[in-house]
């Protein structure tokens, strides 16, 4: 397989050159000959088009196109004519795949795949913060931080824990991987830029009540704390309360699941996968019919709508008409006025005459 990826803009200007050369990259890895230009190459397998919008409907050999912002009536009768010659649409979600497919685009060449991101912003970790000392009745339960660090991934939680006595606990955090932010002793400044920073306030212990909840909850910190005291006086002050170790094994099992979710959903959103999804489909358009993809996107979504799933619905293709129509309009209001306001700004009211005496189009729409 040889790939073109044709790219109408300068690859190195804004986002959609970006992934031109993400592709270009990935494709590399993968063995494929892969090249970027402005221009179909006639003799590759697969000439890709990022995006549609340039596309000049001239068959090239297998033209795949790239769609994105499909935000007005002049776009979408473009890419139809456009899909009447290239072999596939690959939208960016789901929902643009069936909306097109209902408005009378051949659904049999739509599919779609998630765009990717670079991965390589960490993961933003919940801070867990504890402001008390421990004291030698163990009162404090301080054991139950040496339980919790056998059960949470160090790679959603961090810990930050102001006071003195608790360096048994913060060696079991750290020997697990967490990473651990510890003041031995109470210091004031510190302590007033300290709970804010928190995502949680922790109090393990029985003990009547923690004045560190107190200033937790006037800071709208949330809170997992003891059942008891004060605490129950503030009303709707405990976010998560709880009494035995189990409880408060199960409040942090059930944060770290729905926090561990929101990376989770974009795992295979990466340049990677993105790119494989793609080489995926080609195949299959190159007659390779076994080609098989664990993905939900990519391939799948194009063999799925094969299946019916979708069509044209005339309500939701009027509906959505007028739509485009109207925003066709707003478009063009918009660039008028801005450029309106422009020359009026630049040029006072020597512009404005000169703009009347021209007779320019939508003048009145900036006095609306």
């Amino acid at each position: 397989m040889k790939v073109r990826i044709v790219c109408y803009e300068d690859v190195n200007s804004w986002i959609l050159g970006k992934f031109a050369l993400k592709m270009e990259e990935n494709l590399s890895k993968m063995g494929i000959p892969v090249d970027i230009a402005k221009v179909p190459d006639p003799t590759a397998d697969i000439n890709h088009h990022i995006i549609y919008y340039d596309y000049n409907c001239q068959k090239n050999s297998i033209d795949t196109l790239m769609i994105t912002h499909i935000d007005d009536i002049e776009k979408l009768d473009l890419l139809k004519k456009q899909l009447l010659v290239a072999a596939a649409g690959i939208c960016m979600s789901a929902e643009t795949m069936h909306s097109l497919a209902k408005m009378g685009i051949d659904e049999s060449k739509l599919c779609y795949i998630n765009p990717a991101h670079d991965g390589i912003i960490p993961i933003r970790k919940i801070v867990v913060g504890m402001s008390c000392r421990v004291q030698e009745d163990g009162r404090k339960r301080e054991h139950f931080i040496d339980k919790l660090t056998k059960v949470l991934d160090p790679r959603y939680f961090k810990f930050r824990i102001m006071g003195d006595s608790w360096d048994p606990q913060v060696n079991s955090l750290m020997k697990k991987g967490f990473e651990v932010n510890y003041f031995n002793h109470f210091n004031y400044d510190e302590y007033i830029k300290f709970i804010p920073s928190l995502d949680y306030y922790l109090y393990t212990g029985m003990d009547e009540g923690q004045m560190g909840f107190v200033d937790a909850v006037a800071a709208g910190v949330k809170t997992i704390v003891t059942s008891q005291g004060y605490h129950l006086d503030a009303l709707n002050a405990i976010t998560h309360p709880f009494t035995t170790y189990e409880e408060l094994e199960s409040i942090f099992l059930s944060i770290q699941e729905e926090f561990r979710k929101l990376p989770d959903s974009v795992s295979t959103w990466n340049w990677f996968d993105y790119t494989k999804k793609h080489v995926e489909i080609w195949r299959y358009l190159l007659d390779n019919k076994n080609v098989v993809s664990r993905y939900n996107d990519g391939l799948n979504s194009l063999l799925m709508i094969k299946r019916g799933s979708s069509g044209s619905d005339n309500q939701f293709s009027r509906n959505k008409s007028r739509e485009l129509r109207k925003a066709k309009y707003l478009h063009y209001y918009y660039i008028k006025k801005r450029r309106i306001t422009e020359i009026i700004n630049s040029e006072g009211m020597a512009g404005i005459l000169a703009l009347v005496g021209r007779k320019i189009s939508g003048i009145r729409y900036l006095w609306r």
